[in-house]
C-alpha cells in the first residue's frame, strides 16, 4: 500500500464568530479563497459545519452560485416554481408569483423556454427575481451580480435598498469596496478562513484596502501622484479630467458633466481587468465618488499594449473646494492590483457667481 504521508487537514473556516443584526446590510470581504463563499453556503444551509453551529431564526433566501438549483431541461417557469417551493412557499403561492418574477427578471417572453437556452445574464436575472419574491427575512448574495448588465445591476441594488429599509437582513460577499462602503453597515474581513477584522463596513473596507497596498512594494512615483502601488503588469500612464466639451480642465462648476480618462499600458497580455476611479476632498479625504467597471457591469476584456478607458459622469454634484482623482486597475477578480495612483490628479470646483442659476435634471408631477 502506498504511503501518502501524514494526513493534513485544511480548514476552510476556523474560529469564525460574529453577529449580524436584524435589518442590517453586512459584507464579507477578503481575497479569493478566504472563505467568503463557504460562509454564505453555511448560512444558506447548503453546507453544514464539521464543528460549531450556525443559528438563523428567519426565512433565508440566497443567490449564491449562478444558476444553482436550476435544471437546464426545465423551463424558466418550472425552475422558478421549484426554487420558490424549495425556499418555503407553497405551490399555490409560487405559481401566483410567477408574473412578478418574470416581470422583475424582464423575461416574460422566455419563461416557457428551457433554461439551457438562457444566457448567464438571463439565469442571473431569474435567480435574483426568485430570491426576492419568496418573502426573505435574510437575503444572501454572493458575487454573481457581476454577471448582470449595468441597468439590471442598478435595479437589483435599488431593490436591495428597499428590502433593507423594510427590515430584511442582507449578507453579501463582495470584492467591490466602493459598494461595501455605500451599502453595508457592518463587515467582516476573512483571511485564510479566519476573521482578520470586523466592525463598521467603511472601517473594515479601508483596513482591507490599506493591507493590500502595504503588501506590495511601492514603485517610483511619476507625475503628481503621491502614492502608487501594484504589480506593474498594467500601468496607468496618465489621468485626465475633461469638461463637457472634451477639453482638458482642472476647474469645473458644481453639477457639471465631466469625463475621467485613464491612459494605460499593458506590458503583457492580461485576460481581463477592473478599472476604478474615485474622487475625494483634499482636506477631509471623504469619498465623493467611488466607482468601478465591475461595479457598473462593464466588461473590460483582454488588454495588451496601450489604451484609454473613459468614465463619463453626467453630473458631478460637488460643492466649492479642492479635490483629488484616484485611479487604479486591478486583476479580473480584484485578486491583485496592477497599478493604483492615489491622488493622481487635482482639480477645483469653482464657487457659483451670485447671478448664476442652476439647471439641475428635474421633472414635474401633479398629485
Amino acid at each position: 500500500m502506498a504511503d501518502w504521508g501524514p494526513r493534513l487537514d485544511h480548514w476552510a473556516l476556523k474560529g469564525v464568530s460574529f453577529p449580524v443584526m436584524s435589518g442590517e446590510a453586512f459584507a464579507l470581504i477578503g481575497r479569493n479563497g478566504s472563505g467568503k463563499s463557504t460562509l454564505l453556503r453555511l448560512l444558506a444551509g447548503v453546507t453544514y459545519p464539521t464543528s460549531g453551529s450556525v443559528s438563523i431564526a428567519r426565512r433565508v433566501s440566497g443567490l449564491l452560485t449562478l444558476g444553482e438549483g436550476f435544471h437546464p431541461l426545465l423551463s424558466g417557469e418550472e425552475n422558478a416554481v421549484t426554487q420558490a417551493i424549495l425556499s418555503g412557499l407553497t405551490r399555490r403561492q409560487a405559481v401566483a408569483r410567477l408574473s412578478e418574477i418574470a416581470a422583475f427578471a424582464e423575461l416574460e417572453e422566455y419563461m416557457d423556454q428551457p433554461l439551457r437556452t438562457f444566457s448567464d445574464g438571463m439565469r442571473l436575472r431569474l435567480g435574483f427575481a426568485v430570491a426576492i419574491n419568496v418573502d426573505p427575512e435574510v437575503l444572501l448574495i454572493d458575487e454573481v451580480l457581476a454577471v448582470g448588465d449595468l441597468g439590471f445591476r442598478q435595479k437589483c441594488f435599488d431593490y436591495i435598498d428597499d428590502l433593507k429599509a423594510s427590515g430584511v437582513t442582507i449578507v453579501m460577499a463582495s470584492h467591490d469596496l466602493g459598494q461595501v462602503r455605500r451599502m453595508c453597515d457592518g463587515a467582516v474581513w476573512l483571511a485564510h478562513g479566519k476573521v482578520r477584522c470586523q466592525g463598521e463596513g467603511v472601517v473594515v473596507a479601508e483596513s482591507f484596502e490599506k493591507a493590500m497596498r502595504d503588501e506590495i512594494p511601492r514603485r517610483q512615483v511619476g507625475g503628481v501622484a503621491k502614492e502608487r502601488f501594484g504589480s506593474g503588469e498594467v500601468e496607468i500612464a496618465r489621468v485626465r479630467l475633461l469638461d463637457a466639451g472634451d477639453q482638458e480642465t482642472q476647474a469645473i462648476r458644481p453639477g457639471a458633466a465631466v469625463c475621467i480618462e485613464i491612459d494605460f499600458v499593458a506590458h503583457s497580455a492580461v485576460p481581463d481587468a477592473v478599472f476604478v476611479a474615485s474622487v475625494h476632498g483634499e482636506h477631509d479625504k471623504a469619498l465623493r465618488l467611488d466607482v468601478s467597471t465591475a461595479g457598473d457591469g462593464h466588461a473590460v476584456g483582454r488588454l495588451n499594449g496601450r489604451g484609454t478607458i473613459r468614465l463619463d459622469v453626467e453630473r458631478l454634484d460637488l460643492t466649492e473646494g479642492a479635490y483629488w482623482v484616484d485611479a487604479g486597475v486591478y486583476g479580473p477578480n480584484w485578486d491583485r492590483p496592477y497599478d493604483y495612483l492615489w491622488e493622481a490628479l487635482p482639480f477645483e470646483v469653482a464657487r457659483l457667481e451670485a447671478a448664476e442659476v442652476l439647471t439641475p435634471p428635474r421633472s414635474w408631477s401633479l398629485r
